[in-house]
């Protein structure tokens, strides 16, 4: 059994890994969710974190939230992209948070005990801040790009918000969802009618609506094939490469023929 910690910068994308995380809690002894800037900001990303948790009172004995409100850390708000909350707009807010294990980054940090898995779904600055500190037993990280179009200001957004930090997480070992491994055919979400009514299914269905307002080419669930990786890697194939600022970054290809969301 596994410990795994989730760096997540709660849009739309991190609320739909999550919740594939959740769906496959029993893979992991323990889930620490840290809620961080990005997306949205920190404020608005720790709300949206809380609101998934009230969906999953069942779990919530495993799981723990660690607090970056002291932390310093880059932020946009995205809400053209995820909502005007950040998650779609379709899902209701709690006025009582769930009750659940909270400390804060600094305490949380003399905790650790490096054989944790990191899944890294926002921007990598306090990723880094970690791992500069500690070691941890995988890295999974939705960011970069290596032959696509780049989607913020001449990076991929997690890149873009903090380029050294991607730069330093990537010269340790990992595995890298980019642009890349989701803009392929088989993941665009388009493709799929989402009937649901469980949180995944929501945000999903609200992702697919604001891809096509944005008149985009496609809705590719970026974080939720990063939880997909995590759990499922037999569905991919990993190779070095080389992006265009010159980190060597271990890509991630999605090779399987099932729904990448599918169990």
């Amino acid at each position: 059994m596994e410990k795994l910690v989730i760096f997540a910068d709660y849009g739309l994308d991190d609320a739909a890994a999550t919740a594939t995380i959740f769906k496959n809690h029993e893979r992991f002894d323990s889930i620490t969710v840290i809620p961080i800037g990005g997306n949205v900001p920190e404020r608005i990303s720790y709300r949206n974190c809380y609101t998934i948790l009230s969906h999953y009172p069942e779990l919530l004995y495993k799981v723990s939230v660690v607090s970056t409100e002291n932390e310093q850390q880059p932020s946009r708000y995205l809400a053209d992209i995820h909502g005007n909350d950040g998650m779609g707009d379709v899902i209701d807010h709690p006025s009582d948070q769930p009750t659940v294990s909270e400390t804060t980054f600094e305490d949380w940090s003399k905790t650790v005990t490096g054989d944790e898995i990191i899944l890294s779904l926002g921007p990598l600055t306090l990723v880094k801040k970690h791992l500069e500190k500690h070691a941890c037993k995988q890295l999974v990280i939705m960011g970069g790009v290596v032959k696509t179009e780049p989607n913020y200001n001449g990076y991929e957004f997690n890149q873009a918000l903090d380029v050294e930090a991607f730069s330093y997480c990537t010269r340790l070992p990992h595995t890298v969802i980019t642009l890349d491994t989701c803009r392929t055919e088989k993941l665009d979400m388009r493709r799929i009618t989402v009937t649901g009514d469980d949180l995944h299914s929501r945000v999903l269905k609200a992702d697919q609506v604001l891809s096509v307002s944005r008149k985009e080419d496609g809705c590719y669930v970026w974080d939720d094939v990063a939880a997909c990786y995590l759990l499922f890697p037999e569905r991919f194939k990993v190779t070095s490469v080389t992006d265009p600022y010159g980190n060597r970054v271990n890509n991630a290809e999605y090779i399987s023929n099932k729904l990448y969301f599918e169990n």
